[in-house]
């Protein structure tokens, strides 16, 4: 959880152990638990590529005798579960935004259109300029509109309808209208043969779109965009990566990418990659970000492969269907 290779702590004293990020909250912990039964925190622990929020538990061991045999100390990572949480409370705040600016726009720009068009003509001199008030006045309320639709979207995600597909395929088919687009990109498509996962298709397709919206951006229309599929059958994973060698992202950029609202981008709206989230919990799922060595960004998407038991229903629906 934490990326602490075992021999860098063995055998070492916890002061000397816990000293550095991210260890040193285990050093608080184990320092407030002194004199007491057990001690229980929520904590942030900074990580190179995220912020993981962890509830950290520290309980004191004894003897028969009441003498102290040691510390023990759990951390129990509740990040997802925050997410989840503030990934509902934007939802509710985007269809609040939505429907109070929403309401307004059309007879904004019904107005703007019929001053335009009774009173231009009417000005003789300075129609040209009514007519440059109107029509930013109108190209305004389509950009607001626009937004409103994104805010819409977010809040208004529907509920995943999970059907037996093939990861495979639903890559195939959103890469394909990127490589007519974008001729001046080497797309690549490295992929394993796949379990039948359970998918809502449309919204798998949509989030990785959103992804390789932003890697045609980060590579400028030139460079390289590989996406890659693996299987990992011990683990019962499949992993979807989509990697690109355009600018790359700053570390604290990285930690906050998928919260709703936030962007780098001069006209973004901070919603693409919220969605792309909310997309993967749907599916059970998990994405991180991560630097793509020696330039560039890479996405992993990890989604669970039913078990066995599943399979035989997947495979009797799938042939059904």
């Amino acid at each position: 959880m934490l990326g602490v290779k075992t021999e860098q702590v063995l055998g070492k004293n916890y002061g000397e152990a816990f000293q550095s990020e991210p260890l040193r909250v285990m050093r608080e912990i184990i320092q407030h638990v002194r004199g007491r039964a057990s001690v229980e925190r929520e904590v942030k622990i900074m990580l190179p590529d995220q912020i993981l929020t962890v509830v950290a538990t520290a309980a004191t061991l004894r003897g028969d005798e009441g003498n102290i045999l040691g510390i023990m100390v759990f951390l129990e990572d509740i990040t997802q579960i925050q997410k989840v949480q503030r990934m509902e409370a934007w939802r509710e705040v985007a269809r609040r935004i939505a429907h109070e600016i929403k309401n307004p726009l059309t007879p904004i720009q019904l107005s703007a259109e019929r001053l335009r068009k009774r009173y231009a003509k009417l000005l003789e001199g300075n129609g040209a300029i009514l007519d440059k008030c109107t029509s930013t006045i109108i190209k305004q309320v389509e950009e607001l509109k626009n937004l409103v639709n994104e805010f819409s979207q977010f809040a208004r995600l529907p509920a995943a309808e999970l059907t037996p597909n093939d990861l495979n395929e639903v890559v195939k088919e959103a890469l394909f209208l990127f490589k007519e687009g974008h001729r001046g990109i080497n797309f690549q498509f490295q992929r394993e043969e796949l379990p039948p996962l359970e998918l809502d298709r449309d919204q798998i397709k949509r989030a990785l779109i959103n992804l390789l919206d932003n890697a045609v951006a980060a590579v400028e229309e030139k460079g390289e965009i590989k996406i890659s599929t693996v299987y990992n059958s011990s683990s019962g994973i499949v992993q979807l990566e989509v990697a690109d060698d355009g600018c790359g992202l700053a570390p604290e950029v990285r930690a906050r990418v998928f919260e709703p609202y936030f962007s780098t981008k001069k006209d973004g709206t901070g919603l693409g990659l919220a969605i792309v989230s909310a997309i993967v919990a749907d599916h059970r799922g998990y994405i991180r970000v991560r630097p793509n060595e020696p330039k560039g960004t890479r996405f992993i998407i990890e989604l669970p492969v039913p078990d066995q038991a599943d399979f035989q229903e997947i495979r009797r629906k799938a042939a059904y269907s």
